[in-house]
């Protein structure tokens, strides 16, 4: 089947609000009610662009069937945020997770990123796992999200951010 990662349009985000909620619910958590970044989602994809950041979806035989997103924090801007990272079921194991990471990971480090921070909530072992092969450790005072219960942070080497801004 053929597999595509390209940029969030305004005529995708009924189907990412759709695809996000599905996952949530597999989790027992919702969208919505209250979230910044979940409303976010409704305003893409100029919310993400707005604060400097981008946001992808993942295809698979023309199906959305993921999402990911990243943006510096307002306070300290070198350190960027992946939000919204995910992939339903049938696409897992696909290689479009790391896809859409590396999308977001160059992004952030053509813009001159230090780290990368992100939380989740504990049921999501397939993404803890993800996000721990990629190198980020546990940090819960990177928790930002009130349906998160971990905090992860990835340090981007000098090496690395010189990489990313050539590819800039």
């Amino acid at each position: 089947m053929v597999t595509h990662v390209r940029t969030v349009t305004y005529e995708d985000v009924p189907t990412v609000m759709e695809l996000i909620t599905l996952i949530l619910n597999e989790f027992g958590l919702s969208f919505g009610a209250g979230s910044e970044t979940d409303e976010a989602v409704r305003g893409l994809p100029d919310s993400y662009a707005a604060i400097g950041g981008a946001f992808w979806v993942a295809e698979l035989g023309g199906r959305i069937v993921g999402t990911a997103g990243v943006a510096p924090l307002a306070d300290t801007p070198s350190t960027f945020e992946l939000r919204k990272m995910y992939l339903h079921g049938s696409a897992r194991g696909t290689g479009l997770g790391s896809r859409l990471y590396g999308e977001a990971l160059g992004f952030a480090k053509a813009r001159g990123a230090r780290r990368l921070v992100l939380d989740t909530t504990h049921e999501m072992l397939d993404a803890i796992r993800f996000y721990e092969r990629k190198g980020f450790v546990r940090d819960d005072t990177q928790i930002r999200g009130r349906r998160c219960s971990r905090g992860y942070v990835l340090e981007l080497s000098a090496t690395e951010r010189a990489l990313g801004a050539r590819e800039k």
